[in-house]
């Protein structure tokens, strides 16, 4: 198990008490992988949701024949929320650019602590929707300039 002062770093779990913490460092895996690790592919069934620790993960998104990639999300980043997000099927892939250091969350368990949990289960959701924000609007961003 992992410490749960590890959890302290990441948005998601930073305001939470020491008691919560620990319930949440007992559900996470840490994963060191090399470059080139795939996390999950486009399509599949979403079972795990990523925090990165170091390291670095990039997103990757079919188009017509072609695989694009997104740019790399570093550490404190949540990747895979589709583990805990119905229908629970993986919308891009993932895979690590570089040697990366990640914690790996069963997206049923966490949904479990969620529902034992209802007020934790609110607060990661709030701040899981202000990290889905944030990206949609950094591509809206980067769309937009590709069109001026």
């Amino acid at each position: 198990m992992i410490s749960p002062d590890t959890l302290g770093f990441f948005p998601l779990f930073a305001e939470q008490s020491p008691e919560m913490r620990m319930k949440i460092a007992s559900l996470a895996e840490e994963k060191k992988v090399e470059t080139g690790y795939q996390l999950f592919f486009e399509g599949e069934v979403a079972k795990t949701l990523f925090l990165v620790r170091a390291g670095a993960v990039v997103l990757t998104m079919k188009m017509g024949d072609n695989t694009e990639e997104l740019e790399p999300l570093g550490k404190g980043e949540v990747v895979g929320w589709s583990a805990i997000v119905k229908p629970h099927i993986y919308k891009m892939g993932a895979y690590t650019n570089q040697k990366s250091d990640l914690l790996a969350f069963n997206g049923e368990k966490l949904c479990a602590l969620f529902d034992e949990n209802p007020s934790f289960g609110y607060y990661f959701m709030q701040k899981l929707s202000e990290v889905i924000g944030d990206r949609l609007i950094s591509k809206c961003v980067q769309i937009m300039s590709l069109v001026e």
